[in-house]
């Protein structure tokens, strides 16, 4: 048993390496593994989840030329978290008690020297804690320790005093650090990231001296607080493994984390903005780093929320919203209407793929050869006996469930079709890459909305192990000959991408329309075994955080990723028969 405990205290920290930051002179091998494998053998000798503490996120950089977007989390406070919780996930993989990262929120600390208000402090907290929400993630901030504290201040008195630190004030800590050769090296540092990165207001009619000499003195209380919080991080976590915001060596006790893939230094996203490259990798960068030439801003919800990597010299003339965090759902305006064919069919490409799908608002194509014409650079365009364009729209006696008032079940496109077709050549996992629908004429408002679900979320939302259990699931589905189907169809629930060889979600919603029955049967259990097994996919595909409802307006193109994401609509009344929208589908 202790050889099979250490075995996996070895994977475990191969794990946590691989999130770590090093540089040149990194230590991690071997000090730092011995380290770290020493506080993780002893939790699992008591079989106890893996612990590990992390002081950061306290507050947006106040620069926000060269640093930061604004006070509120943006998509790298997400990717950063998303990371910590994908550290978890790893070691909750490989032993079954798991991890918990506590995230101990360090503003109230610092915060005030770096002129940020403490309400705005709170509110990038509040709003941070409630964008993301993770059971492997635990938030706790200065104030759950000092109960008693009646303000922000009396916590930063109460945190000084309760740290014990060998000092008889200030005034001796400066002295000590004059006399310390590694202490004055770092003040100096502080001096310049207080001077250089936070750029610290200077006041009216204040000297460049005294100035100086205020910055200087902010630096001594930075690192006076900071020796404060290490003392409290070490009573509180006695036993957790210690992550790092600043760059170490990795020799331990503390690790230096890295909060996107790929990190050569140290970046912070309170620091920094989240850039999306062409790739589809996502680094963090200092706000004047970013060639605003070469990259588009996505808001969310109004506020900055990423840069994306553009080479069309023209997109940066549209606006583009995402519609559900993290990146899911793209609405792209063009307030200087150039037209649609402003944008490169690569670039938009890329936008669904990233996004799941791209909705670009006030299109006008008077005819639907204009959107086959459209959707033709995007790859090969699937040609059914009625053509390249399927006209979707209620009829009077609809053969199925597509051209009446009724929902059409969750699913993804060309999942049943012929295998005989000869675009399909017999090749089972046929599908198409993306497609494209175009509104015409739009439903009454709140009715018949286009639901996309974005399938990356719905793993996210089980978690690995679920997945993992998923992936030797297979379902069969089956519905009567309509312009498509006949035959039954078998698929895995969980499949690799065919182009980024990652997991891809694959699931359709059963029917028992009176128009066109859809079966659904899981391979290999029983039918009441596998009725609750499909009742919770349901339940899971219309959960509000993996699904977006869009309302049609006229004019608008939805670019669809069809490997991606599932779609279907909901029910129309007779106020919606004029529902007119066109679909093109490309491989």
């Amino acid at each position: 048993m202790p050889d099979e405990l250490n075995e996996t205290a070895g994977k475990i920290a191969a794990i946590v390496k691989s999130y770590l930051v090093q540089t040149q002179h990194d230590r991690f091998e071997p000090e730092g593994r011995v380290f770290l494998e020493k506080q993780i053998s002893a939790f699992l000798h008591a079989a106890e989840p893996v612990r590990f503490v992390l002081p950061g996120f306290p507050c947006k950089s106040p620069n926000i030329v060269d640093k930061s977007f604004g006070i509120l989390p943006d998509y790298g406070d997400v990717i950063s978290i998303n990371r910590l919780e994908s550290l978890a996930k790893a070691i909750q993989a490989l032993y079954e008690p798991g991890c918990q990262v506590t995230i101990l929120s360090d503003g109230t600390t610092f915060n005030d020297i770096v002129e940020v208000p403490d309400e705005t402090r709170k509110e990038y907290n509040q709003q941070l804690r409630a964008l993301i929400q993770s059971p492997y993630i635990e938030w706790t901030e200065l104030g759950d320790f000092f109960p008693e504290a009646r303000s922000d201040d009396d916590t930063r008195k109460a945190l000084i005093k309760s740290a014990g630190l060998p000092y008889k004030g200030m005034a001796d800590f400066i002295k000590r650090v004059g006399n310390h050769d590694e202490l004055a090296a770092t003040h100096d540092k502080i001096c310049s990231y207080l001077y250089n990165d936070v750029r610290l207001n200077r006041q009216p009619q204040q000297s460049n001296e005294d100035y100086l000499n205020s910055v200087a003195e902010k630096a001594y209380q930075m690192m006076y607080r900071g020796q404060a919080l290490s003392a409290l991080v070490e009573r509180a976590f006695p036993d957790a493994i210690r992550l790092s915001v600043h760059q170490y060596d990795n020799d331990g006790p503390k690790f230096t984390f890295g909060f996107a893939d790929g990190l050569a230094t140290v970046r912070q996203p309170w620091h920094s903005v989240p850039v999306l490259s062409a790739s589809g990798n996502v680094s963090l960068l200092g706000h004047a780093s970013v060639d605003k030439d070469r990259h588009v801003l996505v808001t969310y919800q109004g506020r900055p929320w990423v840069y994306v990597e553009a080479a069309d010299a023209s997109a940066g003339k549209f606006d583009y919203e995402v519609l559900k965090q993290p990146l899911f759902g793209l609405k792209i305006d063009d307030p200087q209407e150039l037209g649609v064919e402003a944008l490169s069919p690569a670039f938009l490409a890329f936008l669904s793929a990233q996004f799941g799908f791209v909705c670009i608002k006030g299109v006008q194509f008077e005819r639907s050869e204009q959107l086959e014409t459209f959707c033709q650079p995007f790859g090969e365009v699937f040609q059914w006996q009625f053509g390249a364009v399927h006209v979707v729209k209620p009829e009077e006696k609809p053969s199925g469930f597509v051209h009446s008032l009724e929902k059409t079940p969750i699913h993804w496109d060309l999942s049943m079709i012929r295998l005989d077709h000869e675009q399909v050549g017999g090749n089972p996992w046929f599908t198409a890459e993306r497609f494209m629908l175009y509104c015409k004429t739009p439903p009454k408002k709140g009715e018949g909305s286009t639901t996309v679900v974005d399938g990356r979320i719905v793993m996210d939302m089980v978690g690995p192990a679920v997945v993992k259990k998923w992936e030797d699931v297979r379902i069969t589905y089956n519905t009567p000959m309509t312009y498509f189907g006949g035959k039954p169809r078998n698929y895995p629930l969980v499949y690799a991408h065919p182009k980024t060889g990652k997991k891809a979600f694959r699931y359709q919603e059963g029917s028992d329309s009176e128009l066109q029955k859809f079966t659904v049967e899981v391979e290999g259990i029983s039918g009441p075994e596998s009725q609750a097994f499909i009742s919770e996919l349901d339940r899971l595909v219309y959960d509000e955080r993996c699904m977006i409802a869009h309302n049609w307006d006229q004019g608008d193109l939805l670019i669809i990723d069809n490997w991606l994401t599932l779609h279907g609509r909901l029910p129309m009344t007779e106020a919606s028969r004029s529902r007119e929208l066109w679909r093109v589908q490309v491989f």
